[in-house]
Order: structure tokens, then C-alpha cells, then sequence
């Protein structure tokens, strides 16, 4: 594998960094009761109060916790498993290990610029650019492959790509029905009781979403970059809805409101990914 010793030694230092970011998120104490402060928007919310995320709303600190639980159990030993795999030459090993710099990289560029200022902070930055450099190096590593080649000619493109489409399709229209609602009742977002802007919908519907309608319509067409872009949007789509699921069932423990439809939803499309991540590697001639 082309740069194998750069990807290895970013991958390490991502597996170090994002195990003592989760495991501060999740079990470090402090603090107690939900402190009461006044927003930007003149309202009263109430902020979580205890931990690394005490000036966090409380519904977005109860998230966080459930991703950095979900990083610590699953993020974090895949890809350590990954790269080791990817090291002794594994396709399959190095999408895996693509996906997850795709998860992790999309989920501390989200800390860096949407979490409140925390002790943490150059942790997270320090992720943002690991991450990064470690998924252009081995998106370059898997540019080099004939993919196409390394598939059963059975693999359905037409499947996996309608699938990226139509999550992709739907995930833009729950956004833009939380962000459109608002606009036209001329009201603040919800989510914006306590912060300035909407970052993970910007990043979702600017470059996410996009991205995963153009993996489908490249894949349907057997181009190249859709063979390479397809597998890395299904591992990291479903990594991230295997977290969305955890934060559902972390805000309802705790006695915040949620949408059970949503979470069904999230539910369903977390089984329709995992059947495809299963078709890729299957299919794949190692």
C-alpha cells in the first residue's frame, strides 16, 4: 500500500487522540445541576451543567456523550483493526479504514467549529488535521487500485446507488424542514437556542448529502470514483446513524423529547447500509 508508513502513523495518533477526547467526554465528572443562562436570542435555556460539555445545551451535551460512546466501543478498535488489516495489503481493509477517517473526520471538524470551548479544544483540532491528511492518503492509496476489477460481477450497483440517493434525498429533506419552518414563521431553529448557527446541517447539506447523491450516480454508472466514493459514504453514513440511534436513545433515558418516527427511520436506514457495506465486502476479491 502506497504511504502506508504516513497513513499508520496518522491512524495511530487518530486511534490515541479520539480514545482520550471519547473517554473525556464520556466519563469525566464535574459540576452538577443545570445551570440557567440567558442566549444570544434573549431566551432561557439551560445548560447540561456537569462534565466536558457543561456549557453544552442539554440536549446536545446527552448527544455528544452518546457519540463519544459510540467512538470510544466502535469508531475507535475498528480502526485500529482497519489499519492493520490495510497494512498487510487488504481492500477491504483499507475501505474500512477510509470510512472510518470519513466518520471520524466529519465528527471533529463538527467539535471543532460547532461545540462550545472546551479544555479540549486543540484535541479536536488536532483530530480535524489528522484525520484529514490520513483520508487523503489513503483515498490516493485506493485511487491506484482498478476497483472495478477487484468486484464479483454480481456486485448490484444499481442497488447500493439507489440507496445512496434516496438516504442522501431523504436526509436533505428532514434539514431543510427544520431549517425552512423556522425561516417562513420568521423564528429561531431549536437548535439554535443556544448557539449562533446551524453547523452540521451546513456541512450536511453543502458537501455530505452532495456527495453521497454523486457516489450513487457515479457507482450506477460503473465510473471509477464511484466505485471508490460508493463503499466510503455507506461506512461512513451508517457509522453515523448508528450514532444518531445512540443519541435518540440517550436523550429519551434521560427525559428529553424525541421523535420515535425519526428514530424508527434511522432504524430502518441503518439495516438498508449495513446490507450494503455486507454487498461490497462480499463482493470484493482480496
Amino acid at each position: 500500500m502506497r504511504y502506508r508508513k504516513s497513513i499508520s502513523f496518522l491512524t495511530i495518533l487518530i486511534v490515541i487522540l479520539a480514545g482520550i477526547a471519547a473517554c473525556s467526554g464520556v466519563f469525566l465528572r464535574g459540576g452538577g445541576k443545570e445551570i440557567p443562562l440567558r442566549s444570544i436570542h434573549q431566551n432561557l435555556v439551560m445548560a447540561y451543567g456537569q462534565g466536558l460539555y457543561k456549557n453544552e445545551s442539554v440536549s446536545m451535551a446527552l448527544q455528544a456523550r452518546a457519540q463519544d460512546l459510540i467512538t470510544l466501543v466502535l469508531g475507535v478498535p475498528t480502526l485500529l483493526w482497519s489499519v492493520l488489516l490495510a497494512g498487510k495489503g487488504s481492500l477491504k481493509g483499507r475501505f474500512l479504514l477510509l470510512g472510518l477517517l470519513g466518520y471520524l473526520l466529519y465528527t471533529y471538524t463538527t467539535y471543532s467549529f460547532g461545540a462550545m470551548y472546551n479544555g479540549l479544544f486543540l484535541v479536536y483540532v488536532a483530530l480535524l488535521s489528522a484525520c484529514f491528511f490520513a483520508f487523503i492518503l489513503t483515498f490516493l492509496s485506493l485511487w491506484e487500485e482498478d476497483i472495478q476489477s477487484r468486484l464479483d460481477k454480481g456486485f448490484p450497483e444499481k442497488f447500493v446507488g439507489i440507496i445512496l440517493i434516496i438516504t442522501a434525498a431523504l436526509a436533505c429533506m428532514m434539514w431543510l424542514k427544520r431549517i425552512c419552518v423556522p425561516l417562513v414563521k420568521q423564528e429561531v431553529p431549536g437548535e439554535l437556542e443556544h448557539y449562533t448557527t446551524l453547523v452540521i446541517q451546513a456541512l450536511d447539506l453543502a458537501i455530505l448529502l452532495p456527495t453521497g447523491i454523486l457516489a450513487g450516480i457515479l457507482l450506477m454508472k460503473k465510473n471509477k470514483f464511484g466505485y471508490l466514493l460508493a463503499p466510503v459514504m455507506v461506512i461512513k453514513q451508517m457509522v453515523l446513524v448508528i450514532v444518531i440511534i445512540a443519541m435518540f436513545i440517550n436523550q429519551s433515558i434521560n427525559g428529553v423529547a424525541t421523535d420515535i418516527s425519526e428514530l424508527v427511520g434511522f432504524l430502518v436506514i441503518a439495516v438498508i447500509l449495513s446490507s450494503c457495506l455486507y454487498l461490497f465486502l462480499k463482493n470484493i476479491k482480496e
